[in-house]
């Protein structure tokens, strides 16, 4: 019985590898999630991390102890994992300091809760530090939280209420989940995002959103993923087809980057994710660019370098293989890498 049980969780610890590596291993290892960076002229040699890791069903807990460094989402990495999952998560030692997408800036300390959108950018710089962290595909949290990007780097302060409940329910979660049956797993699962989508939605935006309003962007943000390859798809063409007006259309999309960055950046991601795969290197890239609504492949390149800073043939040609290396020779369990990427 208690091997059951412990087949779901796993144990990351970079102090029985040579103090020369583990760096070195450790972004490979977390580069699932973050792109992990120290900073300049810090001693590679003393760096120390560990993450121990829950497969709760549907969810990933993880509990994470390491020293000051970047943690960074870019486009490129977006692009590049394709995951659509949120991020709870709560510091119990430390802090950081971060800009969440491109509407919020701010320093989480120890005791705040924080939600976090893995399809938009983070750029951030932790203190050393302990965090615990729940990992919830999209459509799981969407079921409590409408429109769930618009809380990106949302935080429920320390000293509230809100987060001292839900946070007490992380720790306990963190004492006991390598002791629940499979039975118990789901049933915490789903009573915890349960309660962060019922706190989140508590919280404050700093705009107010309508009902309507939010179903009917998600609608439009679905049309668009889903006529990429449609050359015809502009915000003309969109506003038509849904038979709005132009200026609600744009009101819409008003709090992001507008209609058409939005097409073109879920384009760009796109055509970077069928780079990476080499069931697609038969294409020129002309195909992706044309295939995509771009007028040029030099307007395709030039855009595609802007927001990943390669190009699209740099892709296909010297695409990371990412989290191989050495994978077969290193004494660590790595599992959770594979857990986040099959939620």
């Amino acid at each position: 019985m208690n091997n059951a049980k412990e087949r779901h969780t796993t144990k990351f610890d970079l102090s029985h590898i040579d103090p020369k590596e583990r760096y070195d291993v450790w972004r490979d290892s977390i580069s699932v999630i973050f792109e992990a960076n120290l900073k300049q002229n810090t001693c590679t040699e003393t760096f120390s991390a560990n993450i121990t890791s829950t497969h709760l069903s549907s969810l990933l807990l993880g509990t994470t102890s390491s020293q000051e460094q970047f943690f960074n989402r870019t486009h490129r990495l977006i692009a590049q994992d394709g995951l659509d999952h949120c991020l709870l998560q709560m510091y119990t030692r430390g802090s950081t300091t971060g800009q969440w997408g491109h509407n919020r800036n701010s320093t989480v300390q120890a005791g705040d809760i924080f939600l976090l959108d893995l399809s938009q950018p983070i750029t951030s710089l932790t203190t050393d530090f302990t965090n615990i962290s729940l990992v919830i595909p999209r459509h799981i949290l969407a079921q409590h939280i409408p429109e769930v990007e618009k809380y990106h780097g949302c935080v429920l302060p320390h000293n509230s209420a809100l987060a001292r409940l839900l946070g007490a329910h992380l720790i306990t979660l963190q004492d006991i989940s390598s002791t629940l049956d499979t039975n118990e797993v789901i049933a915490v699962a789903e009573g915890l995002v349960q309660l962060a989508g019922t706190y989140f939605s508590q919280s404050p935006l700093s705009e107010d959103y309508h009902q309507a309003h939010i179903v009917t962007r998600a609608t439009v943000q679905r049309y668009i993923i889903n006529n990429l390859t449609n050359p015809t798809l502009t915000p003309n063409s969109i506003a038509a087809h849904f038979k709005m007006s132009r200026a609600y259309l744009y009101r819409l999309f008003d709090s992001g980057q507008g209609v058409s960055h939005t097409i073109q950046t879920q384009r760009l991601h796109r055509a970077f994710r069928e780079l990476s795969q080499t069931n697609h290197r038969q294409l020129r890239i002309g195909d992706y660019a044309f295939s995509l609504g771009f007028s040029s492949e030099s307007h395709f390149s030039r855009s595609f370098q802007r927001l990943f800073g390669v190009t699209p043939s740099d892709v296909r040609y010297h695409r990371k293989e990412c989290l191989q290396h050495n994978k077969l020779q290193l004494p660590l369990d790595r599992r959770y890498e594979e857990w986040v990427r099959t939620l």
